[in-house]
């Protein structure tokens, strides 16, 4: 029975792997070093990280009951170096396996995908998070493994590959666009194969669109049972109750359109970026274009008009059940399908006449790849240079709470206001709609952890109902706000710092 179960999931042998894949795997491997070495050998902060130095975060209140079972994996400290490294071997592996799924055999689409998968500004912001970027990473190969498993025959393929996606959407729910839109993309590559029906490749969705489906409905029990056994509650916060299923669909198409003309998330920023990008698709829009105008049945063409309609909102379908204001560049991760896509379409014409779109298509990913290692460089130096700022910033704060009369080791701090000068601001390291790195670390709401675990200052500090009964008190209402003479002062209890 176990040597069927083998046979029927087709495990190549590791030869074959290193073969086939060692390449694709190399390439990821050191475009991600490339683009993501400092923060392994860096400790860089957000403002969330400060607070998890030594945890997962919420885990199974926001339905990522999988981040408790990563504990048995990843201890709750925040190490950038081994858990990069993690990182990149989970992604690259990963990105080999959609290779594999998109039956992309030209070597030099082999080797540019992986390094822009792994180099992806998404991927950039999620290492701001640390402490739970290899949960995530390892979320992201499982949700890769279960495409694989999918796209072979046999009922234990479709069960593993069944659990392995209730994990990964438990661990991170981003990544069910990723799923739903490789899905997409095989279709597209069927309904471009002349020997494939219509027909075919609409029950081939159908029958996606059902896993998927039930795989949501799976999530979704085994997260009211992990509530229940933890004792905790879901939270609703971020959760779209307002706007309807219909404005949702629109502002998911809207927000992908944005992303190409607004530089939405960060993922294409500048003129130069979107020059690029409009590079990528040429290629296979015309392609595409070319086949739409061909000998084609009427419904395999309507077919793929539907198709890529539907891929952005696929791409974008967070924003079905979402509030906006916690949509951000980690959970975009999806966009990659776009460069895929372009691939897809590629490798699907291989007559000598577009050769010259192939070379285009291939110089364009060279180019995106090598803008998101600058791009991810740049966030990273922003994120150290931030936290050097915030550092210096509150050891002066704490060195002169020592020194204000009264001062003593039981005495409460309260922290009001925020700071808008004395800052350090780099305009050329503006990383634009790139959420993830914060934009800067004095004003963060974790400030008083900050001052206990990076500076050393470990002192007791007003809670935010002390906080807003300070607030009230006109002594503190006519005190100077930083940097000012006298800034720090005691209020009854408390010595009080107002920054602004």
């Amino acid at each position: 029975m176990q040597k069927s179960l083998f046979q029927n999931l087709n495990v190549p042998d590791w030869g074959e792997l290193l073969r086939q894949d060692g390449p694709s795997f190399t390439s990821a491997m050191l475009a991600g070093l490339l683009a993501h070495g400092f923060a392994f050998s860096n400790k860089l902060v957000n403002a969330d990280e400060i607070a998890t130095l030594f945890g997962k975060g919420v885990t199974a209140g926001s339905g990522r009951w999988g981040l408790e079972l990563s504990r048995l994996l990843f201890p709750d400290i925040s190490m950038p170096w081994i858990y990069g490294i993690l990182c990149l071997l989970f992604l690259s592996t990963a990105s080999c396996l959609l290779l594999r799924v998109l039956k992309i055999h030209t070597p030099l689409l082999r080797l540019l995908l992986p390094a822009l998968i792994v180099s992806f500004p998404a991927q950039t912001a999620t290492f701001s998070y640390m402490f739970t970027s290899p949960s995530y990473a390892l979320a992201f190969l499982l949700a890769a493994a279960a495409l694989a498993l999918t796209e072979g025959e046999g009922r234990w393929r479709f069960l593993l590959g069944g659990v392995l996606l209730v994990v990964s959407v438990g661990t991170y729910q981003a990544y069910i666009s990723l799923v739903s839109s490789v899905y997409l993309l095989l279709m597209i590559q069927r309904l471009l194969e002349r020997e494939s029906t219509a027909k075919e490749v609409l029950a081939y969705g159908l029958r996606r669109l059902a896993f998927l489906a039930g795989t949501l409905l799976v999530y979704y029990g085994v997260t009211l049972l992990a509530l229940k056994l933890l004792g905790g509650h879901f939270e609703t916060y971020g959760v779209e109750k307002n706007r309807s299923l219909v404005l949702r669909t629109a502002v998911a198409y809207s927000a992908f359109l944005h992303i190409f003309t607004r530089g939405y998330f960060g993922f294409i920023p500048t003129a130069w970026s979107r020059i690029l990008h409009g590079l990528c698709a040429l290629g296979p829009a015309l392609l595409l274009l070319r086949w739409l105008l061909g000998e084609q049945p009427w419904s395999k063409r309507g077919l793929l008009l539907l198709c890529l309609f539907l891929l952005p909102l696929s791409i974008d379908c967070i924003y079905l059940i979402a509030e906006l204001g916690v949509i951000y560049s980690p959970v975009m991760f999806g966009f990659v399908s776009v460069y895929l896509l372009a691939a897809v379409v590629v490798e699907s014409d291989r007559e000598a006449s577009s050769r010259f779109l192939r070379s285009l298509l291939a110089a364009s990913l060279a180019l995106i790849t090598l803008f998101n290692v600058y791009l991810a460089n740049k966030a990273y130096l922003k994120m150290y240079l931030d936290y050097e700022n915030a550092f210096a910033f509150y050891t002066g704060i704490a060195a002169q709470l020592r020194m204000t009369e009264g001062f003593e080791a039981d005495s409460k701090i309260a922290i009001l206001g925020e700071a808008s000068t004395g800052l350090s601001h780099s305009p050329e390291l503006d990383l634009g709609e790139l959420v993830g790195p914060s934009r800067d670390l004095v004003n963060v709401y974790t400030r008083e952890i900050f001052l206990q675990r990076y500076v050393g200052f470990d002192v007791s500090f007003a809670d935010l109902e002390e906080k807003r009964m300070l607030q009230e008190r006109d002594e503190v209402k006519q005190m100077p706000a930083y940097p000012n003479y006298g800034f720090i002062q005691n209020v009854g209890d408390y010595i009080v710092v107002k920054l602004g």
